[in-house]
């Protein structure tokens, strides 16, 4: 958080199994700073029963390029996991990206002229196996108070 910039910013993490550890940032973020983090989410978050209040809160972003330009050209932080949900499902110990050809962040981070802070969690891989079979992804979770 101490390298956060003070204006705008554009960060960027790597999205596990599942993406506890940036929301935990983002809920730290807003403590210690009083800052919001905008959060760029897909779409389909929004069917998912009882998830709206929460998305609201974080808040979260459905538009494209323009409306993160908007965003960050306001002042504010803006988080983005370019991977999405491929990289959830299908990264495995090794942390590879599966960007694909999303690159788009930083087109946006050049035409907003902000920089980008990159934000990646050791272990976050762990938390959350995804063993796949010929059609199913199971998801081993285990959590420790160490």
């Amino acid at each position: 958080i101490e390298k956060i910039p003070e204006g705008p910013g554009f960060i960027v993490y790597y999205h596990g199994a599942t993406s506890v550890d940036y929301h935990f940032f983002v809920c730290n973020l807003y403590i210690q700073t009083g800052r919001v983090s905008y959060s760029v989410v897909d779409h389909g978050l929004r069917m998912i029963p009882g998830l709206q209040l929460y998305l609201k809160l974080l808040p979260a972003v459905y538009g494209g390029r323009e409306q993160c330009v908007e965003i960050l050209k306001k002042g504010n932080l803006l988080g983005v996991a370019p991977g999405g949900a491929r990289e959830s499902f299908f990264s495995d110990e090794n942390y590879g990206i599966l960007w694909g050809n999303r690159k788009g962040f930083a087109q946006v981070a050049i035409d907003a002229k902000v920089p980008i802070i990159p934000l990646f969690t050791q272990n976050i891989r762990e938390v959350c196996r995804t063993l796949r079979t010929s059609c199913k992804i199971y998801f081993i979770c285990s959590f420790s108070n160490s």
